[in-house]
């Protein structure tokens, strides 16, 4: 079992490491696709119809407020990405703890699922929210999406 508990603090540390850099290298390439996505999600709008909320802006508004949905929308991701691989690792070491004290393979497993689906719900919540909040600007969320 300490071989699954190194093992484990190992990939953690080098997961969350190396997701950080990516992030700091991948940053200006992320800002060009957000601009991308937004223009051409703002050209659609223009073809299908502006909604009321995005109708009595400027262009330049419009423009700023798309691209500032798309940073929201990046942002979201991240956070559940986050929280994911956070409450994953806690997840696990917690089942690891009630494997080896309450006994054996059934709680571990146990644990694991009930974790798993808290982390679900977690993650579920927060990309509804984050839809609920850009549909109540008269935005889609997954047209905004970069990856």
């Amino acid at each position: 079992m300490i071989i699954v508990l190194y093992a484990a603090l190992g990939l953690a540390a080098i997961t969350i490491i190396g997701n950080l850099m990516l992030a700091k290298w991948n940053a200006q390439r992320v800002e060009t696709r957000i601009g991308e996505r937004a223009a051409a999600y703002l050209a659609s709008l223009e073809r299908e119809g502006l909604p009321e909320a995005l109708s009595v802006m400027s262009d330049i508004e419009r423009r700023e407020a798309v691209l500032s949905a798309g940073r929201e929308v990046h942002a979201e991701s991240d956070r559940r990405f986050y929280v994911a691989t956070v409450g994953g690792m806690a997840v696990f070491f917690l089942a690891l703890g009630f494997g080896i004290e309450a006994g054996g393979v059934r709680a571990f497993l146990l644990a694991l699922a009930v974790g798993g689906a808290a982390i679900y719900g977690i993650t579920v919540f927060l990309r509804r929210s984050l839809k609920a909040r850009l549909a109540a600007r008269g935005l889609d969320a997954e047209r905004l999406r970069t990856i």
